[in-house]
């Protein structure tokens, strides 16, 4: 267990992956914050040299902590208890419409399209709010922890890459360190996105909120199309867009194999990189049973997560490791196979 590793990790791709699936939750809170928040007057820290509100820095540093513990305590249980209680595929994807949602609504919060959408800013129960009010805290408390804490519920690919890793340890001390040593390499990138979201909401409140609430709507139309690639639904974007994209150049690519009947079965091996799949184009024949072989060696990418929901298929791997499944294709067509976010895709066709 390279603890070092993975905090780079989590520095670098997993930072990135991470912000492109939870980042909307970040986004939301500051957006909510500021918006609840122009007539009060503010309570201003200077940092680095540039001024930040009190509370500003306390709701990010509450998100960040409570992302931290949570995954902490995840894994905790992930290297005591091991895969028994990991989140199935379909209840992963149920958080990540419910996450897509949530931006969706709270974009229109800020567009003012309804009262209703006013709902989706979090605020703790009446009871909780008498005992925190004298501290003027629980906007900045309350909010920002309970996103921070929902965080576990939609992992990124090379989250669920460290989830992995948790439950083959088998060791709870070892899990919590794994979980917290990825966690950790994502703070710069979550906080550097607080610190700009932050300072930009306070000098220019209404392009800010027209600006949170377009990039809102692009990371919920992202995360929804994302969960349609996974389920290799027919209103995916790429499936729409399929019958253009095959007119351009180069739209078929080379990295694609037919696979060849051996002994009455079709070999298949799919690589798995950090950017992706190879080959991504995998052409097999109908009846036919076919053995699928996914290896991947020194991968931290959300690749490590492989969904061909067609075939009953959902493997998690390690960075190095080799797993071989055996199916018979029995329905012509083209077929989606993707990470768990829906980042990198490949076909599988069925002639």
């Amino acid at each position: 267990m390279n603890l070092l590793l993975i905090f780079l990790t989590g520095l670098t791709t997993g930072g990135l992956a991470c912000v492109a699936l939870q980042g909307g939750l970040l986004t939301s809170m500051i957006a909510n914050q500021a918006a609840g928040s122009q007539t009060k007057r503010k309570k201003m820290i200077t940092l680095a040299g540039v001024e930040f509100a009190s509370d500003d820095l306390l709701s990010i540093a509450m998100f960040l902590t409570a992302k931290l513990l949570s995954h902490a305590v995840l894994g905790l249980f992930l290297g005591l208890l091991g895969s028994a209680i990991t989140l199935s595929l379909n209840i992963r994807l149920m958080f990540q419409v419910f996450t897509a949602l949530f931006m969706l609504g709270t974009a229109m919060n800020l567009l003012q399209v309804h009262p209703i959408f006013r709902f989706l800013s979090f605020q703790p129960p009446k009871f909780i709010s008498r005992y925190i009010r004298n501290t003027s805290k629980s906007q900045a408390i309350f909010a920002p922890g309970l996103l921070g804490f929902l965080t576990i519920f939609i992992p990124c690919g090379v989250t669920q890459a460290m989830e992995v890793l948790a439950v083959n340890t088998a060791s709870p001390i070892q899990g919590a360190l794994i979980m917290s040593a990825f966690v950790l390499g994502t703070f710069p990138l979550f906080s550097i996105i607080g610190f700009v979201l932050t300072k930009l909401s306070e000098s220019w409140h209404s392009i800010f909120n027209k600006v949170a609430a377009i990039s809102l709507v692009a990371l919920a139309l992202y995360s929804f199309n994302g969960v349609a690639i996974v389920l290799d639904s027919p209103f995916s974007f790429q499936n729409l867009t399929q019958g253009i994209r095959t007119q351009l150049p180069n739209s078929n690519g080379a990295d694609s194999t037919i696979a060849q009947a051996n002994s009455g079965t079709q070999a298949v091996k799919i690589n798995i990189f950090n950017s992706g799949y190879s080959p991504n184009d995998v052409t097999v024949k109908q009846n036919i049973p076919v053995e699928l072989t996914l290896e991947s060696k020194d991968a931290y990418s959300c690749a490590l997560s492989f969904i061909l929901n067609e075939f009953g298929i959902s493997a998690f791997l390690k960075p190095t490791d080799r797993q071989v499944f055996t199916f018979t294709p029995t329905k012509k067509g083209n077929f989606t196979f993707a990470c768990s976010m829906g980042m990198y895709t490949g076909t599988f066709r069925v002639i």
